[in-house]
């Protein structure tokens, strides 16, 4: 991470709450499991680590989702260079038999015919002042088509279409964090927010009791969202001579016009 000290790793923040509510370690992963929670409500869970898989394919043209997999970044396959070719996503795959061996033969249907010569078709559509090229996202409208995909996040699958032909995908995916595994680290100015968060749900769903009554949890969930407010606008300040300079910037535009 380099220099670590604008940073924070969640046992820390862990650590810190457990000293200061004096608890040994035996709430460790309970309270682990909350700051991980509140890091989603702190809109910090991109801090996650992020996995590379070569996945093989399996017979009904699926590939089985890895057990620690939260959301895909990336899904393609390699070139000779190494770089990943992202598959197209195809919203119209359909999930339907998706865990048959005969998932194919189950979806297909041939009424309607085949479109021949598809990769026939010329698209233009990108226009740079003096004639049309023929790309489509920067690549040739002519050029091969690789395969499309869709998840099937209930069954936890990849689903390819039928003309795909490689044997593998490269699946590059946010995996769920595991306290026995690796570092987590979050912005230092997100710490005392956090720590509100651990403290509101740590005793949210306690029976209400002298020691916490269901004032102390207002207040707690109050906290928690006064300094959330306070670490977003810590994280990202306004820049007076930022906004100085903008604005300039949009006088000289407004001029010009």
């Amino acid at each position: 991470m380099g220099d670590n000290q604008q940073w924070i790793t969640v046992d820390e923040v862990v650590a810190s709450y457990l000293d200061r509510i004096e608890q040994d370690g035996n709430k460790y992963f309970k309270i682990w499991q909350i700051a991980f929670d509140g890091m989603k409500q702190l809109g910090l869970d991109f801090y996650y680590t992020i996995k590379s898989l070569k996945l093989p394919i399996n017979a009904n043209l699926t590939v089985n989702l890895p057990a620690d997999f939260l959301q895909y970044t990336k899904i393609g396959v390699l070139n000779d260079s190494g770089d990943v070719i992202p598959l197209t996503y195809n919203s119209k795959l359909t999930s339907y038999a998706d865990l048959f061996d005969a998932r194919l033969q189950r979806t297909q249907d041939f009424t309607l015919g085949t479109l021949a010569n598809v990769g026939n078709f010329i698209f233009y559509n990108f226009w740079d002042g003096y004639g049309f090229f023929e790309t489509l996202y920067g690549l040739p409208s002519g050029g091969p088509f690789i395969g499309s995909f869709k998840i099937d996040y209930e069954n936890r699958v990849i689903l390819l279409n039928e003309t795909f032909f490689y044997s593998y995908v490269i699946l590059e995916y946010v995996s769920s964090p595991n306290p026995k595994q690796g570092t987590y680290y979050v912005p230092m100015q997100f710490k005392e927010a956090l720590l509100a968060f651990i403290a509101w749900k740590d005793v949210q769903f306690l029976p209400n009791t002298r020691k916490t009554g269901l004032a102390d949890k207002l207040a707690l969930r109050k906290d928690f969202y006064n300094e959330r407010r306070l670490a977003i606008a810590r994280y990202k300040p306004i820049n007076l001579e930022e906004l100085y300079e903008a604005n300039l910037r949009n006088v000289r535009l407004a001029v010009k016009i």
